[in-house]
């Protein structure tokens, strides 16, 4: 089964497809998946590139906005899929009625899909309503929370054969993960996450938070979503994608009122990702001394930093401009050198 974001299923003599919401959209007959062979869907070409007893890598032939080719064409094994077998017989029971009356906290396990980054931990705090789920991403550093931002997603849950999945969905050409449900119980709902290369249980804890504070977490914070979160493109991809006003301004701006702590020299690298509307989420925190060692700065920069950065909105587009590569929204960071606890240059 593939869960980013299909799910296939095989039987005997067919091999059925299946989309994020657990609906059958196509079936083939077929008695095996081969290596090298092609399973033709109509709208789905899957070429094997490599297989084994419980797994298999395919790549979309018809889809090259989630399946990157090279620029010749051909399939790259780098953005394959990792198609995993699963087994399954929990019994969810009376799931579906009781996740929706908590507030459930994830602390995020961070992979190759996230933003670099060293020295902030991220938790989630999510509430899953009749028809979307809530995802409020807080940010700490140092035991401290230094922002929060907020993100709205719809959700199905349902089963195929004895396997339960619950999808998170956005736009229909926005790919999104499909989690295995493999344990709940009234305080603990264990998922098995497969978008990243090393497949990973993750636990959404249930809270004491109520729906009344939980909504005023949700109105206090920042709306973040990424356009396409298939793929993040460069800031400096193609045009670059750097501020309309100049360093100059974000350098009077940034630093403005900064808290000056302590006597510390060395870097402050704040790493985020700029959407097609030109707002900025998905952060990431690294720091280093004058010898590129790791450090720590005060809390109080650090949090002053995020929440000015968190506020720039003057960004140019950031979707592709090219036809081989295609993103709606772009990595970026930017380096902030410290002399003495002060800011004194900030780059790109």
């Amino acid at each position: 089964m593939i869960p980013y974001p299909y799910i296939i299923k095989q039987n005997q003599d067919s091999i059925f497809l299946y989309n994020h919401k657990g609906l059958i959209v196509d079936k083939i007959i077929s008695s095996k998946i081969k290596k090298h062979k092609t399973v033709e869907f109509k709208e789905k070409h899957f070429k094997i590139l490599n297989k084994k007893n419980d797994s298999f890598y395919a790549f979309d032939l018809l889809d090259s906005l989630n399946f990157r080719p090279f620029k010749n064409g051909l399939p790259n094994h780098k953005n394959s899929a990792k198609f995993i077998q699963v087994q399954s017989n929990i019994d969810i029971g009376t799931f579906q009625n009781d996740f929706k009356n908590s507030v459930w906290e994830y602390k995020v396990v961070e992979d190759e899909n996230s933003n670099p980054n060293k020295d902030l931990e991220l938790k989630q705090t999510i509430k899953f309503n009749d028809s979307n789920v809530n995802i409020l991403t807080n940010y700490y550093y140092q035991g401290i929370k230094t922002i929060s931002e907020s993100e709205i997603k719809e959700y199905n849950i349902f089963k195929i054969d004895d396997v339960y999945f619950l999808s998170y969905q956005k736009e229909v050409n926005n790919p999104q993960t499909i989690y295995q449900i493999v344990n709940y119980n009234s305080s603990v709902i264990t998922l098995r996450d497969y978008s990243s290369r090393e497949v990973k249980d993750i636990s959404f804890n249930k809270t004491q938070v109520n729906s009344e504070d939980y909504n005023q977490l949700i109105n206090e914070s920042t709306y973040y979503s990424n356009c396409f979160d298939g793929y993040q493109g460069e800031y400096y991809y193609g045009e670059d994608v750097t501020f309309n006003k100049g360093n100059e301004y974000l350098m009077d701006y940034l630093s403005k009122d900064a808290p000056i702590s302590d006597a510390k020299s060395g870097y402050i690298i704040i790493h985020f990702n700029i959407n097609c509307k030109g707002n900025v989420g998905r952060f990431g925190l690294i720091q280093m001394d004058k010898e590129f060692k790791k450090t720590a700065f005060s809390n109080t920069l650090i949090k002053h930093l995020l929440n000015k950065v968190r506020t720039l909105n003057d960004f140019p587009s950031s979707n592709s401009q090219m036809e081989w590569l295609y993103y709606k929204d772009v990595h970026a960071f930017l380096m902030f050198k410290l002399h003495n606890g002060k800011i004194i240059d900030l780059c790109p």
